[in-house]
């Protein structure tokens, strides 16, 4: 499977940099080498560590990832390279560090992870950000006291053909799922699910076909796979646990990000200090057989993106490169040859047109 055949690939990348600098970048990616060429960025907002763009419109969210931080509209050009600011509002916490753009494109979701909050905000006609419409805050604690002092929300995604939506709290080991309720412009929290004590969810990716999740384990350095049924909104059932390091290895690790091909047959961690893509074979039941690591060519690992079937690139955050994999027929990436430069990548988005 080859979207981006016939097609034009633009990605956007978030980076942990200053409001003085362009710190959100556009690039156009050679669909057939895998080349870059940067096409602009803009400056003005500090770390906007995640983007995402919206389904239907020319319209780009950042998050500012700072203490007291923000979520930030713009307009985008692809073919000019521009971005415009829309607007801005608080997220009412510290740190925000990953959003989403609801189905409909209505909606902004968005997760402050030092304050361990969830954010609900509508989108306007014009695009920019509207006033807050909700904001629910986790309570609690993991047995980590470096890291699981408190509720760290790391991250938030839709679930398929659904209105709920999966908040992975890093610092109470927990999977909440909430439904977003658009007549009123709240969330409902439907289920909590707990994993091990210590793993520390961080990302997740869903199987496109079956009705299973795998999250990404950043304390734990390990990949769950579970169960879940939307209908009847209980926690979810866990299937498999599987480490992405290698048996012999014994430096510091942390998970940072987890992708599936678009045909579903094979899953990526990155690993944070082993600074490689752990690399699974996705079997007909949805469990996962590990296949192997791939060093990434830089270090910290932190986000990367998978485009169709066909292409891996990895941002690799203390060594300012994105990188460029070919996936072979096995799915395993391969290195290109091209990179991008960029100071401290967090974030890649991709938009096909």
């Amino acid at each position: 499977m080859r979207p981006q055949e016939g097609k034009s690939i633009f990605i956007f990348a978030g980076t942990y940099d200053s409001a003085d600098r362009e710190a959100i970048h556009l690039f156009k990616l050679n669909g057939e080498t895998g080349e870059w060429s940067r096409s602009g960025g803009i400056a003005g907002i500090e770390n906007p560590s995640f983007v995402a763009a919206h389904p239907h419109r020319n319209w780009l969210y950042a998050v500012s990832e700072t203490e007291a931080g923000a979520v930030v509209a713009f307009r985008y050009d692809l073919d000019k390279g521009e971005l415009i600011e829309l607007g801005r509002q608080p997220s009412e916490g510290d740190a925000p560090c990953h959003l989403h753009v609801d189905r409909t494109g209505r909606w902004l979701l968005a997760v402050n992870y030092t304050s361990g909050s969830v954010c609900l905000y509508p989108i306007r006609e014009d695009g920019a950000v509207g006033p807050l419409a909700d904001h629910i805050r986790h309570e609690g604690k993991g047995p980590r006291e470096d890291r699981q002092e408190r509720a760290h929300a790391h991250s938030i995604f839709p679930i398929p053909n659904s209105d709920d939506w999966i908040v992975c709290d890093l610092g109470t080991d927990g999977l909440y799922v909430y439904r977003l309720d658009a007549e009123r412009g709240k969330l409902v929290l439907r289920s909590i699910t707990r994993t091990e004590p210590g793993a520390g969810p961080r990302h997740v990716a869903f199987h496109p076909t079956l009705s299973l999740v795998y999250v990404v384990e950043e304390l734990a350095c390990a990949v769950s796979a579970y169960r879940y049924d939307v209908a009847e909104g209980q926690p979810f059932e866990r299937l498999q646990t599987v480490p992405t390091l290698p048996d012999d290895y014994k430096g510091d690790n942390t998970c940072a990000d987890i992708h599936l091909t678009a045909s579903g047959e094979y899953l990526y961690a990155s690993n944070r200090g082993h600074d490689s893509l752990a690399v699974y074979r996705v079997l007909a039941d949805g469990l996962l057989r590990p296949t192997g690591h791939a060093p990434t060519l830089g270090r910290t690992p932190r986000n990367f993106a998978v485009i169709g079937d066909r292409w891996l690139l990895a941002a690799n955050q203390d060594t300012d490169t994105v990188v460029t994999f070919r996936l072979n027929e096995e799915g395993f990436p391969i290195p290109a040859g091209h990179s991008a430069s960029v100071v401290k990548p967090v974030c890649l988005q991709a938009v096909i047109r």
